[in-house]
């Protein structure tokens, strides 16, 4: 009995040693105390540039001390203060506003979505091993639980998530807001190298954050045009690259057997199968699976495989506002989660008579386990319960300011998860049973930052950014005028096919694919749109006589260079470009 204890006692202390300190952090069922401090000037500074509006100069960007203001993604520019968690006081942290439609939809609310750095200046300070905090407001959430519900569900399936923890959160500005109640976070882990390496014992391979592919896109063999998409978090190896590439002309140009064969040595079929299963029983449509955002895509060094895993969670459980109505959204087929649109990765996995047996399995073993109405209610009210208190006073602090703490963007409201768990597991009993055969989504119109829904869209975005890597021979990311009107002299020339300097309006829009897709590369289908096609040529040809010339082509962007708001110093981004074309091509 003696030696039993003792044995006992050492495994407990082994497994304490293990216990990393992130691991008491990362509590789903904690509410830390989050305080953060901040001067008028930095919180001013913070205010978020719109994206549909040319962007500020250079000078406007200056912080106090004369140094550049970090700006993210052309819109959220950093700021400096303090933050305490749990009495611990950090100073010089890095702030700033983060996401997309839910931040655009809370912009009358003091309580936005965050992130914060705490290593910002000091790359030694953490917070129990924690340097990265992504405070999501959960401002279409009204239950505050979708984040931390979903990616708890994705990590008890097997799938590589974020662990989560909540927070209260206060903030003082001196002279302003004395510890304002701002309410309750969703804290969520940031996927970066540390993420990797917990995950998978390494921090190498590649990871990539891709935005405006919803499958796996070939773009020939120029690795240029898969940066921008695909969006890596360091430059790839050349080696990297390539296996990129050879993953994207698998899915898309291999014949039937070279897929077969070939696939389970790119993917991990398991992980991705389980994956789009999870995606599909908690329907999160704000993803690959209608999107072409919101996942992270991983090639391991150990396995040289892709593995995907979820990101930005706050909208699913039938919460999306353009997944149409709420009851139909529960119930999503699970044979076709994804939309109406050909989805080339998903297709041809679930075509494959293994795979399909495999990934039904799966989703049988889900809804008899995890996926069950018991265990996702216990988990459900665990959760809740660690809250409730905090909710209560993160809507009356909101009330109090008289803010519009809960959007209803189109008068959408997304159902209570309770009757979510009742409605969706009701519906998948019945698809099962070959009762139902479920929701599919379909796609109205293009959209997005990129100019599509649809991943076989080509709106302006894509446009800019095609515009940008053919004209940017430098490579530095700007392009001067005289840049632009080289690359538009190649694309007439390319059109030009009789040499005759006119193309007719028939003849621009049948040989513009060609401008876009040079040296032999395959357009898969992605050309540009009508509207961008025929704006283009209205551009060219400003008297409507029906004809372009390269003399008319090369200087129909000139009001762009002419306004100085779209340039800086004589030069445009991709952002830039994407606003000036927004306002030269109307769909």
């Amino acid at each position: 009995m003696k030696h039993t204890i003792i044995i006992i006692i050492a495994l407990m202390l082994a497994a304490k040693d293990d216990a990393k300190p992130s691991d008491i952090f990362w509590n789903d069922l904690k509410i830390h105390s989050f305080h953060l401090k901040i001067s008028e000037t930095e919180w001013n500074a913070m205010k978020a540039l719109d994206p549909h509006k040319p962007q500020p100069t250079t000078d406007k960007l200056k912080k106090n001390n004369s140094k550049q203001r970090k700006l993210h993604r052309g819109r959220f520019p950093w700021a400096e203060g303090s933050l305490t968690i749990n009495g611990k006081q950090l100073n010089n942290i890095g702030a700033r506003y983060k996401g997309n439609a839910s931040f655009n939809l809370m912009r009358g609310s003091l309580k936005r979505n965050m992130k914060i750095k705490l290593d910002w200046t000091d790359k030694d300070q953490n917070y129990n091993s924690v340097e990265t905090l992504n405070l999501n407001a959960g401002g279409l959430d009204p239950s505050k639980l979708r984040d931390a519900f979903g990616y708890w569900l994705f990590r008890q399936a097997g799938v590589p998530a974020p662990r989560t923890t909540f927070a209260e959160m206060t903030l003082t500005i001196p002279g302003r807001y004395d510890k304002e109640l701002l309410g309750i976070y969703t804290i969520v882990e940031q996927v970066n190298k540390s993420f990797i390496k917990n995950q998978f014992g390494s921090k190498k391979g590649l990871l990539m954050k891709p935005e405006g592919i919803a499958s796996v896109e070939y773009h020939g063999d120029d690795w240029r045009f898969y940066a921008p998409l695909y969006r890596p978090d360091d430059q790839p190896s050349i080696s990297q690259s390539r296996r990129v590439i050879e993953f994207a002309h698998l899915v898309n140009i291999s014949d039937e057997t070279q897929f077969r064969d070939s696939i389970n040595s790119y993917l991990d079929i398991d992980g991705f199968l389980t994956f789009i299963a999870v995606n599909g029983l908690i329907v999160n449509l704000d993803t690959l699976l209608a999107m072409p955002q919101n996942y992270y895509l991983h090639l391991r060094r150990d396995t040289n495989k892709f593995v995907f895993f979820p990101w930005d969670l706050d909208i699913s459980f039938a919460g999306w506002p353009l997944g149409g109505k709420p009851e139909n959204q529960m119930q999503l087929s699970l044979a076709h989660p994804h939309s109406s649109d050909e989805h080339k990765l998903i297709d041809r996995l679930l075509s494959i008579e293994s795979v399909k047996l495999k990934y039904d399995n799966i989703i049988d073993q889900l809804i008899v386990g995890l996926f069950s109405k018991k265990h996702l209610l216990k988990k459900f009210e665990e959760l809740e319960k660690t809250i409730l208190n905090a909710r209560n006073r993160d809507k009356a602090a909101i009330q109090s300011r008289s803010e519009r703490g809960y959007p209803s963007p189109f008068g959408y409201q997304p159902p209570n998860i309770r009757e979510f768990i009742e409605k969706r597991t009701s519906s998948i009993k019945r698809q099962i049973h070959g009762n139902e055969t479920g929701y599919i989504f379909k796609h109205r119109r293009p959209g997005g930052r990129l100019g599509h829904l649809a991943q076989d869209k080509f709106g302006r975005g894509r446009l800019a950014m095609h515009m940008l890597i053919q004209s940017d021979l430098n490579e530095d990311k700007w392009i001067s005028k005289k840049e632009l009107v080289g690359m538009l002299g190649r694309w007439f020339d390319s059109m030009d096919r009789e040499k005759s300097g006119k193309l007719s309006k028939e003849t621009f829009i049948k040989a513009l694919p060609n401008a876009f897709f040079p040296n032999g590369r395959k357009p898969l289908g992605r050309i540009p749109e009508l509207y961008v096609a025929e704006g283009l040529f209205s551009l060219a040809d400003p008297n409507e006589v029906g004809i372009v010339t390269k003399e008319s082509l090369t200087s129909s962007f000139d009001s762009l260079w002419e306004n100085s708001a779209f340039s800086n110093s004589g030069k445009l981004n991709e952002h830039s470009l994407m606003i000036g074309l927004r306002s030269l091509i109307k769909e």
